[in-house]
């Protein structure tokens, strides 16, 4: 319909003659579909007033948005796009109430008792569970214990990677003792890398959907980590994404694991940068200390909705022989800022 612009001398004959022209298609009996380009110095506002419907195409952030359609609803909201060889694909921004079970909030233990302890008995099924933590300290590694320990009860796992290559994940479990190799062979263990450039966040939660409702044994999702599903954003609002996201999810009964990276290796305490800890039923953060020129690492829970749990920190490691949560961390103080002290009652 832009073309009727140029043809017409000014808006008040673009008006009319595009008007005539719409109203004699719709008397023959037609479903009438057209295109117009709008921009700031030219837009189309009396071709949106006479349509029963608009989808409004935006082009930079490959989105659209139907924001009108007479004589029925319509899920509102930006909605991504893909053109492809499978044609025009539309992708649905995930709503959190689509689909709801009704499931019990049965424990699933870690398989280290230390751990147990400190979580009171272990995550429990339909939460969202919170691995934050600098680089390199294990947050990955104590996710995929928590699938080994389920694969043990014959449940199905499943990792979206958005950093890390499946054969590297693959060798680390391989060095500690975590028979992920069998895990997937026995169909317990799902592992997908995901490359955040070539996903938006509506297409990677279609993709995370399709997977739980396919397979409807599926018990734990982790995601692995909040700053790669950033970089797939394009500017999009985080913490809504991951929320529609992430209830979704819960709602289905599916233990959802986080993995967040904080920038500060040591120093002041933040279990998040993101403003995303609102989303944490249980929030398990993981600390480096520098212990007499000795760089260690520790662990403690800060949150846990559905139960009580253990206030220490305690000394965590990753061995040969897998993860070792030790005994609670109670001869030092300051352990948060990174730098801890012996008690002073404790040198006496």
């Amino acid at each position: 319909m832009t073309q009727f612009r140029y043809l017409s001398a000014d808006t008040f004959q673009f008006r009319k003659q595009a008007m005539s022209f719409l109203r004699f298609l719709v008397e023959q009996g037609c479903t009438l579909l057209y295109t117009s380009e709008k921009n700031a110095s030219q837009p189309d506002e009396e071709l949106q007033f006479t349509s029963d419907g608009i989808i409004d195409l935006d082009s930079i952030n490959r989105s659209l948005a139907v924001t009108k359609l007479r004589g029925s609803g319509f899920h509102s909201g930006k909605h991504t796009y893909k053109l492809s060889d499978k044609g025009f694909e539309v992708f649905p921004m995930l709503l959190p109430n689509t689909q709801k079970i009704d499931f019990n909030f049965e424990m699933m233990p870690s398989g280290i008792p230390d751990l147990d302890e400190l979580l009171n008995g272990g995550i429990e099924r339909g939460t969202i569970t919170l691995i934050s933590g600098p680089s390199g300290v294990g947050k990955t590694t104590l996710g995929m214990q928590m699938m080994k320990e389920a694969a043990g009860r014959g449940e199905r796992s499943i990792i979206y990677t958005f950093e890390e290559e499946e054969s590297m994940i693959l060798s680390r479990c391989d060095s500690i003792g975590i028979p992920a190799r069998k895990m997937i062979e026995k169909g317990t263990l799902i592992i997908k890398k995901v490359e955040p450039l070539q996903y938006t966040p509506d297409e990677f939660a279609r993709a995370v959907r399709d997977e739980v409702e396919t397979n409807k044994g599926t018990q734990i999702v982790m995601i692995d980590s909040v700053a790669g599903f950033t970089i797939s954003l394009g500017g999009d609002d985080l913490k809504t994404r991951m929320h529609a996201l992430c209830k979704y999810l819960q709602n289905l009964g599916v233990a959802v694991v986080i993995i967040n990276e904080v920038e500060a290796v040591t120093g002041d305490f933040r279990l998040t940068e993101v403003g995303i800890r609102y989303l944490a039923d249980n929030a398990i953060f993981l600390r480096y200390l520098e212990v007499n020129g000795e760089l260690r690492r520790a662990i403690g829970v800060i949150k846990k909705r559905l139960s009580d749990f253990e206030k220490t920190l305690r000394e965590f490691e990753i061995t040969r022989f897998g993860i070792r949560v030790g005994k609670p961390l109670t001869n030092l103080r300051g352990i948060l800022r990174g730098t801890p002290e012996i008690n002073q009652e404790d040198k006496v």
